[in-house]
C-alpha cells in the first residue's frame, strides 16, 4: 500500500486521521474483536441524526437499528464473510435513525487482521447513505409493473400524489409496530413476554457465537408467593408483581433482556456477561429485592438459578441447567442463588 501521509509521531497521524474522519460525510466504523469496541465516525453519527458517541461503542448498537427485515439477510452475508465462505462483505440494508424513521445505507468492510485461531482481530467497514437513490429505484420498478400490467395510464402513474402515498404508508408501518409490540409486551407488568423472550435468546446465543462473546442466563421467582395472593389477594399480588418488574428494570443494564416467563417467574438474558459476573449481577438483585419494602411491612425473597451458555448449547439444554439451578436454590432454603 502505497503512503499518502508521512508523519514523525503518533500524535500527529492521530490528528490527521481524526480530521479527515469528522470531515468524512459518510459513516466510518472500526471493529476491535479483541474488545468488542466499535469506533464509529462523527460523520456516521451526522448520517443517522444521532449526538456524536450518544450510543455504545459495540456491536449491539450497529445490530439494534438493522431493519428488522433487513436483520437475517445482513446477519448470513456478515458471518459468511468472517467465516471465509464470500470473499468481500458489501450489502445494501435500512438502517434506524434517531427518529425512528429508516435509511438505505450500503455497507461495505475489509478485514484488516486476524487472531492466531484464525477468527478476526479487527475490521473497518462504512456505511454509504443510499437512501434516495434506493426510494427511486424502486419507485421506478412499481411505476414500470404497474403500466406493464396496465392498471393505470402512464400519464396517471405520474400525477399520483407522492405526499398521499408517504402518509399511507407510515400509517401502516406505525400500525405494524404498535402490533409487534403488543404481541411481545406482558400485558400485566409491561416487560417482554415470553414469546419476545424465546426470539431474543434465540438471536443472542446466535450473536455470542458470531462474535465469540460470552452469554448467561438467569431464572428466577418469587419465594412464597402464593402465600401472598392467599393472604393480600390476587390484586395486591399483581401489584407485587408490577413493582418488581420496575425493581428490576432499574438495576440491569439496558442490553440485558427482562422478561416474564410466567406466573411468578422471570427470566434475565445477560449478554456480554460471563458466569461469574452474571452471579455478581444476580446477587445485587436478590439482595435489592430482599430489602426492598413493596408495601408497608411487606418484604419478599427470591431465588436464582443462573448458567453460562456455550457454543454448542442448545436452548433446551440451557433451560435444563437453569431449571435444575433454580429449583436447588429452592430446597437449599430459598432466597439464595444456585447456578450450573
Amino acid at each position: 500500500m502505497e503512503n499518502t501521509y508521512k508523519h514523525n509521531t503518533l500524535a500527529e497521524s492521530d490528528i490527521t486521521l481524526n480530521a479527515i474522519l469528522d470531515l468524512i460525510a459518510e459513516g466510518t466504523w472500526d471493529w476491535n474483536a479483541n474488545t468488542g469496541i466499535v469506533i464509529r465516525s462523527p460523520g456516521w453519527y451526522r448520517m443517522l441524526g444521532y449526538d456524536e458517541k450518544s450510543l455504545q461503542e459495540n456491536v449491539f448498537t450497529w445490530e439494534n437499528i438493522i431493519h428488522p427485515d433487513d436483520y437475517n439477510r445482513v446477519m448470513t452475508h456478515f458471518e459468511q464473510y468472517i467465516n471465509g465462505e464470500s470473499n468481500q462483505y458489501r450489502i445494501e440494508y435500512r438502517c434506524k435513525k434517531s427518529d425512528d424513521t429508516y435509511l438505505w445505507i450500503l455497507d461495505h468492510a475489509k478485514i484488516q487482521t486476524y487472531k492466531a485461531d484464525g477468527t478476526v482481530a479487527r475490521m473497518i467497514g462504512v456505511h454509504q447513505n443510499i437512501h434516495d437513490e434506493k426510494l427511486a429505484a424502486q419507485e421506478a420498478d412499481k411505476l414500470k409493473e404497474m403500466a406493464q400490467k396496465g392498471t393505470m395510464s402512464l400519464e396517471n402513474l405520474i400525477k399520483i400524489n407522492a405526499n398521499e402515498l408517504k402518509l399511507k404508508n407510515q400509517q401502516l408501518e406505525d400500525k405494524i409496530k404498535q402490533v409487534a409490540l403488543l404481541s411481545n409486551i406482558d400485558p400485566l407488568t409491561s416487560i417482554a413476554n415470553r414469546r419476545s423472550f424465546e426470539v431474543e435468546l434465540t438471536k443472542e446465543i446466535l450473536r455470542s457465537k458470531r462474535y465469540n462473546h460470552p452469554l448467561s442466563l438467569a431464572i428466577f421467582d418469587i419465594d412464597l408467593f402464593k402465600n401472598i395472593n392467599d393472604t393480600y389477594g390476587h390484586n395486591k399480588g399483581d401489584l407485587i408483581l408490577q413493582k418488581l418488574c420496575r425493581l428490576v428494570s432499574k438495576n440491569i443494564r439496558e442490553q440485558d433482556c427482562f422478561a416474564r416467563w410466567g406466573g411468578e417467574e422471570f427470566v434475565i438474558i445477560f449478554p456480554e456477561i460471563t458466569l461469574e459476573n452474571a452471579l455478581e449481577v444476580t446477587e445485587k438483585l436478590r439482595s435489592t429485592i430482599s430489602q426492598y419494602e413493596f408495601e408497608p411491612n411487606l418484604y419478599i425473597s427470591c431465588s436464582f438459578g443462573v448458567t453460562e451458555c456455550n457454543s454448542t448449547d442448545s436452548i433446551e439444554a440451557v433451560f435444563q441447567r437453569i431449571d435444575n439451578s433454580l429449583y436447588q436454590a429452592k430446597r437449599n432454603g430459598r432466597n439464595r442463588i444456585e447456578s450450573g
